[in-house]
């Protein structure tokens, strides 16, 4: 009787095991991060975990790939092949054409893609089928959600101006320039903006979501380029060209991590393919819950048990 009650508390524990494993599945840190490679000659996306390790291609595919985001439950990748906008499902890995543009960035609530097409911002949802132009004046690119899906973020080129970062609603209304620079993204609580500007080599910068308080978090006289928000706002992951900065026409640039106070800095991966595009991925993409097979099979063991 005492080891059939020691192994049903086992079995107990392994059930709440499991169930802390789909919770905290849900609820973790994000642990990956996906990015865009040359290493093979041909412009693939991979992923690989926040040390650096466990690289793996994730497209595969003829076409240049490149500039990756994710769905914010996970279920989708959204990306560049070549010219065109792809969708890519994260489990089956199977992917459709949603759009000719490049830039995607998708919004909080999973609905809808703001991207670049001919220079202006347009908006579509996750079918590509309801379109929305966004700017009508000037050379636009690089746009990005804010947290609460009220506002975008983006870089313009206006009346033969260097790029500067704009913000506008979600509908394109009230366009205003913050400051000089581009590739503006969000941190996760919308209270800072990370950019790029071209002052003593490209680096990347921390300033408020109203534009002040600017500072430099990459090292000077370097090249540093494409800032991703980790998801806890703890880091910045970016690429960067160290050995040979801006200019370098064959760069093998890297992927890095630096810490929004630009005090903490950390490579991620050495290759002489130029890595670039680095991009969060969402726990959804990568979870492993157990199944229903699974639950069911356990609950089965205890009835048996409970039985005996």
């Amino acid at each position: 009787m005492k080891q059939k009650l020691t192994y049903i508390a086992r079995i107990i524990l392994f059930g709440c095991f499991l169930l802390a494993v789909d919770i905290c599945g849900q609820a973790s840190d994000v642990t990956h991060i996906a990015f865009t490679s040359r290493r093979t000659g041909n412009s693939d996306i991979y992923i690989m975990d926040i040390k650096g390790k466990n690289i793996r291609n994730l497209t595969d595919q003829p076409a240049w790939d490149f500039a990756p985001t994710f769905s914010p439950n996970g279920r989708w990748m959204a990306y560049v092949a070549d010219r065109d906008i792809y969708l890519m499902n994260s489990r089956t890995k199977e992917r459709h054409r949603l759009t000719e543009g490049r830039d995607p960035d998708w919004s909080p609530d999973g609905k809808s893609i703001v991207f670049v097409s001919q220079s202006h911002i347009y908006k579509t949802d996750s079918n590509g089928e309801e379109v929305q132009q966004l700017t009508n004046e000037g050379s636009n690119d690089s746009p990005s959600w804010s947290p609460d899906g009220e506002w975008i973020a983006f870089s313009s080129r206006r009346n033969g101006d260097f790029p500067s970062i704009y913000v506008m609603t979600a509908d394109g209304r009230r366009q205003r320039r913050l400051t000089q620079g581009n590739s503006p993204v969000w941190s996760p609580d919308g209270k800072k903006i990370a950019y790029i500007l071209n002052i003593a080599g490209s680096g990347v910068y921390v300033m408020s979501a109203e534009g002040q308080n600017s500072r430099r978090v990459t090292p000077e006289k370097t090249w540093s380029e494409s800032p991703a928000w980790s998801p806890d706002g703890q880091w910045i992951a970016y690429e960067s060209e160290i050995e040979n900065p801006w200019g370098n026409p064959n760069r093998d640039s890297n992927i890095y991590l630096v810490s929004p106070a630009g005090d903490k800095r950390r490579r991620l991966t050495d290759h002489p393919g130029r890595d670039g595009f680095p991009a969060w991925v969402p726990e959804g993409f990568l979870s492993v819950s157990p199944t229903r097979h699974t639950q069911r099979t356990l609950w089965g063991t205890l009835k048996k048990f409970d039985g005996d």
